[in-house]
């Protein structure tokens, strides 16, 4: 190893000098080892002498664990009006410094560490003194990046989770906004997280949902789960239960259940589940209904392996594939001339729509093709999510 004398002549500072040997001395800081290692040279070579210059001198440093105040006061007007309970600190320093730091650490053996996790540490203690806030190295609220080259500081605020069960009451209501036509906000999503957003003082919102209904469906029983994500949100101590009444006396057609707070984790469980769902289906005939006829025909394609190539109606948006779907039961609830109501009980991602007008073909066998005559959907509801059946 290079003699000590030649770690003191780089004309670095006391605490950059002690980060060259950081992993030794697991009790001291980096101040703590450079005045050690100082009094170990002196000490064993009397005569030398020592080129340590001052913090705001410092070619790695440039005196920025000096500054500490200057930052927190960066920081905080930054985060103004923000509500967290943990955080996390990081911190960007010129490239050349992190390549010089690198190239003396690897002459005396590689045991520092890097001038930005000094950093992060120690001005995370600081600003955990100043906050009461605690850090938080897997989840923090909220992370502060450090810029210290130009002064400046980049946060990201971790986005709030809250899970429920939606109702859509009606026939003209998409799940989700339209992206490209902002000015129509009306939809499921909007509904549930615009109170929410406001609430929380969010940028935006995402409503992730296990499924979806078309627009003219209804979704009624004890409603479909979902994730509601709020980005960025300055206000984190919401109370769920009057929000829950706030969008359910809105009058939108829209109700939620069971809000509570999760974790990011449930957006990915709820958009994985597949439970049977059961529908009521109206079916509309340009003939008087034969109900014989329709009951054989239904029981033609309960149990059966029905296979269904991407509805034409969606085939620009998704994949071009054949699924195997299956009805579980079915039974016939009323037949009024042209029109019979339907009772189903179908595997997740059957398409019901096609299922019973057949879509050209790509749906086999279909309801019409049993039935002997085109049939087709008047109305649809999702009347029961069957979880755990």
């Amino acid at each position: 190893m290079p003699d000590l004398i030649a770690l003191s002549d780089l004309g670095i500072c006391t605490r950059c000098l002690g980060r060259v040997f950081a992993s030794v001395g697991e009790s001291l800081d980096n101040v703590q080892r450079g005045q050690m290692l100082l009094f170990t040279i002196k000490s064993l070579h009397p005569e030398a002498t020592l080129s340590i210059t001052d913090s705001n001198e410092c070619p790695l440093c440039n005196g920025v664990f000096d500054e500490f105040e200057k930052y927190m006061s960066i920081v905080m007007d930054e985060i103004e009006g923000v509500e967290y309970n943990s955080f996390l600190i990081g911190s960007v320093f010129e490239k050349s410094v992190i390549i010089r730091e690198e190239e003396i650490q690897s002459i005396f053996g590689s045991r520092g560490e890097s001038i930005k996790k000094e950093f992060n540490r120690e001005f995370g203690k600081h600003f955990s003194e100043i906050t009461g806030k605690e850090v938080s190295f897997s989840e923090p609220d909220l992370t502060v990046i450090v810029d210290t080259r130009y002064d400046f500081a980049k946060t990201d605020i971790r986005s709030i989770y809250i899970c429920g069960r939606y109702n859509k009451f009606r026939r003209d209501l998409p799940q989700t906004r339209w992206i490209h036509k902002p000015e129509n906000n009306e939809s499921v999503e909007y509904y549930i997280g615009e109170p929410v957003s406001e609430a929380s003082h969010g940028e935006n919102f995402f409503l992730h949902a296990a499924g979806r209904e078309d627009v003219d469906v209804r979704m009624l029983g004890e409603g479909r789960d979902f994730v509601l994500e709020i980005s960025r949100p300055k206000k984190r101590d919401l109370n769920l239960g009057a929000l829950e009444k706030t969008i359910n006396m809105a009058g939108s057609g829209v109700s939620v259940r069971g809000l509570e707070f999760c974790s990011k984790d449930r957006v990915k469980e709820v958009k994985s589940t597949t439970f049977d769902k059961t529908y009521r289906v109206v079916v509309h005939s340009g003939n008087d209904l034969d109900g014989e006829r329709l009951q054989t025909a239904l029981q033609n394609i309960t149990g059966k392996v029905i296979y269904q190539r991407t509805p034409l109606r969606v085939a620009v948006r998704r994949a071009d594939l054949i699924r195997e779907r299956s009805i579980r039961e079915s039974a016939i609830e009323q037949v009024t001339g042209k029109t019979a109501t339907l009772l189903l009980k179908a595997e997740s991602g059957m398409y019901i729509k096609e299922l019973v007008n057949g879509d050209n073909q790509r749906t086999n066998p279909s309801l019409s093709s049993e039935y002997g005559e085109s049939l087709a959907v008047a109305e649809l509801d999702v009347v029961e999510i069957n979880r755990g059946k």
